[in-house]
């Protein structure tokens, strides 16, 4: 992990260090506590580049680090991976124990709005993650101290609709109420890796039942993939079937041929869907056992309209709320158009979500967690056959993540091993790769130790 703190400075003598408080340090303004005593949010004086650190204060900043990148007008919210690198970056700080007797506090720019609201998301999404305060309560404390945060605007070339911060915190609340995602169990590579467009652009939204991936194209001079690129992450995620909302890019028997199935439900571009292609979405979906990828041109508008329409019916979600999530997990999806659309058809999905419900579970407002949320690392484990002991579960490990990978790795390859003997019960190979799989796996309680009983910050 790379170092955040190229801002921090020691302080310049003890009379400066023993002068200021976080609120009255000469260097910062609009200061808003999140821990007593421990951790505030601020934003830098004008003119003043950065803010100096003292013997009882640290400063630290990421404006220049986590940052956005823009489709068109819009600026943020800043995707889940910058989410949860930050999240690490101030557990570590917090749980260190040279900083247990010092205040934390993160700064911000004063002059650029774009870096003050997606700062302000930043540990506003700390604190209702890991903090357990409300997306009310924050948003409460950030209007007392009359700190403006810029909304966030759609990535089309208007500026119709936005997203608050408030949103932003209310649709995070709600995916890990209802585990859609789980820091503690996260794998940030394979979220970075697939978001790339040379690796397939590609994003889940609803763990184990719908992705979110830029089209396939099979025409001359394009920098689209063929369907042949995702064949293997498809395979190995239980993709049962594909949903292609935009013109015909690819021959679809090119995934039937590998046992995935093929719908096409067109809708033209930028548009809302008609009410029968909304209805044969959502029949797909609920009817699909295993994952669904969804595509139209760019998988952002199309694909994430219908993707948010299901997420409002069987998450209960608002139509804002849903709109962030899946900006979050996959920035520039959804313009304003379709954005309005949803929060006009928010109240009949809803209810219709109950209904469902009623039908299908005999309660109308029971809506069952994931017990693995999206990018789950035990999740592929178990898949593979690994047994995991139970104290796992319950491992705060955001530090250990590569440690974890590289034994995820030699976990697989001894699984591969084993299932290249043909005779189990009687071959000594066999029950020796077994007992070594066992092994490797018991190794992950040395990579993630259980918390200290003396730790003085439970994150």
């Amino acid at each position: 992990m790379q170092k955040f703190m190229k801002t921090c400075c020691h302080h310049e003598n003890s009379t400066f260090a023993s002068r200021y408080t976080v609120y009255n340090h000469p260097d910062v303004n609009n200061v808003v506590e999140f821990i007593e005593d421990k951790l505030y949010f601020a934003t830098l004086n004008p003119g003043h580049k950065i803010a100096r650190c003292t013997e009882k204060i640290i400063f630290f900043n990421t404006d220049n680090e986590l940052v956005y990148s823009p489709i068109n007008n819009d600026f943020g919210p800043l995707n889940l991976a910058c989410v949860y690198r930050f999240c690490n970056i101030l557990s570590r700080k917090l749980k260190n124990p040279n900083n247990w007797y010092k205040q934390i506090v993160y700064y911000t720019s004063n002059e650029d709005e774009n870096k003050r609201a997606n700062a302000a998301f930043l540990i506003a999404s700390f604190a209702v993650i890991f903090l357990e305060k409300t997306p009310n309560e924050i948003d409460k404390a950030l209007t007392i101290n009359n700190l403006f945060l810029k909304p966030f605007l759609d990535a089309s070339h208007t500026q119709n609709l936005t997203l608050t911060l408030l949103d932003c915190l209310n649709g995070m609340e709600k995916a890990q109420k209802y585990g859609l995602f789980n820091f503690q169990d996260f794998n940030l590579s394979e979220y970075e890796k697939y978001s790339q467009m040379k690796n397939g652009d590609l994003n889940w939204l609803v763990p184990h039942k719908l992705i979110a991936f830029v089209g396939p194209n099979t025409d001359k001079d394009t920098h689209y993939h063929p369907p042949e690129k995702y064949f293997n992450y498809f395979i190995k995620n239980n993709v049962e079937a594909i949903i292609r909302l935009n013109r015909k890019c690819y021959d679809a028997s090119r995934f039937r041929k590998i046992g995935i199935k093929h719908y096409d439900l067109y809708m033209p571009d930028g548009t809302v869907p008609a009410r029968q292609i909304l209805q044969e979405f959502l029949e797909i979906c609920e009817t699909t056992k295993g994952a669904i990828a969804v595509h139209c041109k760019a998988g952002l508008g199309r694909t994430g309209t219908l993707i948010a329409a299901y997420i409002i019916k069987h998450y209960r979600m608002k139509a804002r709320e849903a709109v962030a999530w899946i900006r979050i997990c996959r920035p520039g999806s959804i313009i304003a158009p379709q954005q309005k659309w949803l929060e006009e058809i928010e109240t009949p999905l809803q209810r219709a979500g109950q209904f469902y419900r009623l039908i299908c579970h005999h309660k109308s407002n029971s809506i069952t967690r994931h017990k693995y949320g999206i990018y789950s690392i035990i999740y592929k484990l178990e898949k593979i056959g690994t047994l995991i002991p139970k104290e796992y579960h319950s491992f705060k490990h955001l530090d250990n993540h590569s440690e974890i990978l590289r034994l995820k790795q030699r976990i697989k390859r001894t699984k591969r091993k084993i299932c290249e003997v043909k005779n189990h019960k009687e071959s000594k190979e066999s029950n020796f790769l077994d007992q070594k799989l066992l092994k490797e796996s018991s190794e992950i309680n040395q990579i993630c130790p259980l918390k200290s009983k003396h730790q003085k910050w439970n994150i």
